[in-house]
């Protein structure tokens, strides 16, 4: 299954290209099999922002952002925006930026039509916005200038490269043997040129190549089709998610649409009708039941001329009840092929005669199987690494005794020869082998990684050792996938613990086992890990015993994804580190690791989770108050985000000397916060939004690793004097504290401060408050920063206080200020490159500019002086006031607009 639901997602301005430039690059793109997401209706003025759309974000491999002339007007496009970069940064979403006809220079400085477009914005949402302009911009895209090159020949390279960026995401091997004499003679079987319809089959015993083959086979030949598609693992997903499922994905990659198959015939039909018309090539990969083909390909009439249908399937009785007789046998690897195949692997210099014998014995022991090859090849790769490149007799004698291993395994036993690998893992490498193959194939890496470390593992090295073995492997995009014959071999490993009473195995994964264990009260201290997703049909409730996890005493990890329970159970097990538990049935919750959105949560007492590290309340709606948890002193994350009825956080999470995040963004009814914070390890800490919020805690020690501070839209009236001890603070969101009035002087003290957001404080004097209220000594901040203090009633006066402190700003924007004039000791500010001065309309004189300033706007000051501009003009070398002319020694932009009293 592509782990992706769709390529490319396409944000843009509908009444800009939606007609023309984006209509025509969606359209090449679903012409060459892309499938990419447009938002086909459009969303009508004053309507929210569809869930689907973030949804699809989510969903897409790459985005395109078209930014033309009107862009930045739209609200919704600016929000896509913001999300779009969030995704990059937490999801590996790629983000290419398309400019047409306008400039990138523009976007990146919200210059020109930017500049006046985000003006008539919420100003409270104006400066996340900008951000994530000035980053996008930065990207690396693309620029179309009207003019310069056809419109048509600029979609085609764009197709081009977002077509080859998606056939490169198709996993395979990097030890690739066989395939040059392979490939050659299934095309020979396709007949590409021919005008039929033709289907092939693929076949061959597990592990000798198949579905590789079938991949560069996909790479080679996909661009001659209209559409194509690669399905993985027919079997396993259409036990999972149905074969309803599978037609929608063939219907996205090839079709392009996102239809919606009520039921598998129904989806026969709508196959029919948008496949009939297309030449395309479909691969089905591990085909098990002829059921699977009857519903996915059918017949050959399914599909447009020329089409070619390839099979990967063990079994040759699936393709022969099919009507398959186009099959091509993977023969096992020639002896050279394998040889060339494991040298690769084991030996990196020249091979000498004792090489050769013993890479024959090798190849003997893996049976001519590619899968065995590189188990086997991983093994001795392992020991190279142990006993050095240097092939003394005693080193080839230790690489004999590895083999040894694996030469007893009878000829055929694929599962006992990759047992032998899974033996020679260390205990704790086993146990994270067994918990991804029984449960997190095909998850991201970092959310498997998250669970495995709360569970006292180390994955990164452990998934690496892993990795290395051949055991399992990490896809494009970060997940984790395993062969087949690896899952299998987990799986009957913990089966065989004892194959008739689940309860006294250490994983359970398979519904009816978890649903005997539940309903007859059979769990045991076995238990480690327990996931219930997926529940047959006519299981609509499950009742669960007040005491149904009571004896599983080691229960680590538990995953109940369904909503059908029913009861409340009265013992979690102390052992339990990560639960995952959608549609609890409870009100009262001793959790670990929860993901309830919008349940109604009241917290008793935390006792008996000293190992808790996690806790995620996330728009839990009706949370009133985090009470005592000084029980769980290992806690590392602390989610807060939009509980709107969060009154009080208790003062014993501001002694965590373990926690690491703390957020409660959106809380709009939190009043009550910690005292102080003694808080050694935070990283991340938000209060943004809390608009109840009056008092900020005093922080009681250094903190090293918080490097930013969010607390926009509060009601906090001071900042304690003690925040100087946020010691490792790069960035301070203070936006919107509308009745915070001063600094604490200790501001100007932090060693890595590099930027105040500040803009919308209309109370805020920048009057300087030293600890003791005494005479007050401003220490100036050596830090090259930027200063956003738009809209907070500055004078001239409150600026110069600002500058004495931050001389070293680069990035300074007063727009909307109550200035008269810019004072003479901007000049001082050696490093400032862009001054905003937008809408100052008081401001009548520029006595002074710096010498490195690069863009000054000054939008809208209607007071201006034509006095001014002779402090600019100063800077130029020729004295013309006709912009184009202007040849500016070092100012690189100046904007006056609506500057009524200049004259030239």
């Amino acid at each position: 299954m592509s782990m992706w639901t769709y390529d490319v997602f396409l944000s843009f301005r509908g009444e800009d290209t939606r007609f023309g430039f984006t209509g025509h690059l969606y359209s090449a793109l679903i012409q060459r099999g892309i499938k990419a997401f447009m938002d086909d209706e459009g969303l009508e003025k004053g309507e929210q922002i569809s869930p689907a759309i973030f949804n699809a974000i989510e969903e897409s491999r790459m985005a395109i952002i078209v930014f033309s002339k009107t862009y930045a007007s739209s609200t919704w496009c600016l929000e896509e925006l913001v999300k779009i970069l969030n995704c990059k940064r937490t999801k590996e979403l790629v983000v290419y930026p398309l400019f047409y006809n306008v400039d990138p220079s523009e976007v990146r400085h919200q210059r020109e039509c930017y500049g006046q477009q985000l003006a008539m914005h919420d100003k409270q949402k104006v400066q996340n916005w900008s951000l994530a302009l000035h980053e996008a911009a930065n990207l690396a895209g693309w620029h179309f200038k009207e003019g310069k090159e056809y419109e048509y020949e600029f979609i085609r390279r764009i197709v081009e490269m977002v077509d080859m960026s998606k056939r490169n995401l198709i996993p395979i091997d990097k030890y690739l043997v066989g395939l040059e004499s392979r490939v050659p003679k299934i095309i020979f079987r396709l007949q590409l040129s021919a005008p039929t319809v033709i289907m092939v089959g693929i076949c061959g015993v597990s592990g000798i190549g198949k579905t590789t083959l079938a991949q560069a086979l996909y790479d080679s030949i996909c661009q001659q089709f209209e559409g194509s598609c690669f399905l993985s693992d027919v079997g396993g997903n259409s036990a999972k998610y149905g074969l309803a499922h599978l037609q929608e994905k063939i219907l996205s990659e090839i079709a392009g649409e996102n239809i919606k198959v009520v039921n598998e015939n129904k989806g026969i039909s709508i196959l029919i009708r948008k496949l009939q018309g297309k030449r395309v090539l479909l691969i089905l990969d591990n085909v098990d039941e002829p059921e699977q083909l009857e519903y996915l390909a059918g017949e050959c009439n399914w599909f447009g001329l020329g089409s070619r249908i390839i099979i990967i399937s063990r079994y040759k009785d699936v393709l022969a009840v099919h009507g398959v007789e186009n099959i091509y046998d993977v023969p096992k690897l020639e002896n050279h092929e394998a040889k060339q195949l494991l040298s690769s692997m084991v030996f990196k210099g020249p091979i000498t005669d004792y090489c050769n014998s013993f890479l024959e014995r090798a190849i003997h022991c893996s049976h001519g199987l590619p899968l065995l090859l590189k188990d086997i090849g991983s093994a001795l790769s392992e020991k190279m690494k142990v006993i050095g490149s240097d092939l003394s007799e005693t080193s080839l004698d230790e690489l004999e005794i590895t083999l040894d291993r694996y030469e007893g395994v009878c000829d055929g036993e694929v599962q006992s020869i990759l047992r032998v690998s899974y033996d020679s893992l260390s205990e704790c490498d086993r146990s994270i082998f067994l918990d991804i193959a029984c449960f997190f194939v095909g998850e991201p890496l970092s959310y498997v990684e998250e669970i495995l470390s709360a569970c006292g593992f180390y994955p990164e090295y452990s998934i690496s050792k892993l990795s290395e073995r051949s055991l399992l492997s990490i896809a494009p995009g970060g997940r984790l996938i395993m062969h087949d014959h690896m899952i299998d071999m987990a799986r009957k490993i913990v089966q065989q613990e004892s194959p008739l009473h689940p309860g006294y195995r250490s994983r359970l994964w398979f519904p009816q086992d978890v649903l005997q264990v539940l309903n007859e009260n059979e769990g045991t201290d076995t238990i480690e890990v327990m996931m219930l997703a997926d529940i047959p049909q006519g299981n609509d409730v499950l009742k669960l015993s007040d005491r149904a996890f009571k004896n599983m005493k080691s229960l680590r990890i538990l995953i109940l994804k369904d909503d059908i329970y029913h009861g409340v159970p009265q013992h979690l097990p102390n052992s339990l580190r990560v639960l995952l538990w959608s549609g609890y049935p409870s009100g009262c919750l001793p959790p670990d690791f929860f993901k309830l959105p919008s349940e109604c949560l009241i917290l008793d007492k935390f006792k008996n989770m000293a190992y808790l590290i996690k806790m995620d309340f996330t728009d839990c709606e009706f949370l009133s108050e985090v009470p005592d948890i000084s029980e769980i002193p290992h806690l590392r994350i602390l989610y807060l985000d939009n509980c709107i009825n969060l009154v009080k956080v208790h003062d014993s999470v501001g002694f965590l000397g373990n926690l690491e995040e703390l957020t409660a963004t959106g809380c709009t009814s939190l009043k009550t916060i910690p005292l102080a914070f003694k808080l050694v390890s935070l990283r991340e800490l938000s209060f943004g939004e809390c608009s109840r919020l009056v008092r900020f805690p005093e922080i009681l020690c250094e903190i090293e690793n918080l490097k930013y501070l969010n607390l926009c839209q509060t009601a906090i009236e001071e900042l304690p004097y003690s925040i100087g001890n946020l010691r490792g603070l790069e960035s301070l969101n203070l936006m919107v504290c509308t009745r915070l009035d001063k600094l604490p002087s200790s501001i100007f003290s932090l060693p890595r401060l590099k930027e105040i957001q500040a803009d919308s404080c209309r109370r805020f004097d920048i009057s300087i408050e030293c600890e003791d209220h005494g005479q007050l000594t401003i220490t100036v901040s050596p830090n090259n920063v930027y200063l956003y203090l738009s809209s907070c009633n500055l004078t001239t006066e409150h600026l110069v206080t600002c500058l004495s402190g931050f001389a070293n700003v680069i990035h300074l924007d007063i727009s909307y200020n109550n200035l008269t004039a810019l004072p003479a000791c901007i000049k001082e500010c050696i490093h400032l490159k862009t001054l905003l001065l937008n809408n100052c309309k008081q401001l009548k004189d520029i006595l002074e500019i710096p010498p490195k300033l690069q863009d000054i706007d000054a939008l809208n000051c209607t007071s201006l002086t034509s006095q001014s501009s002779s402090v600019l003009l100063s800077q130029v070398s020729i004295f013309f006031f006709d912009f184009s002319c202007l040849n500016f020694l070092v100012l690189t932009n100046v904007i006056f607009f609506c500057c009524y009293k200049i004259f030239v």
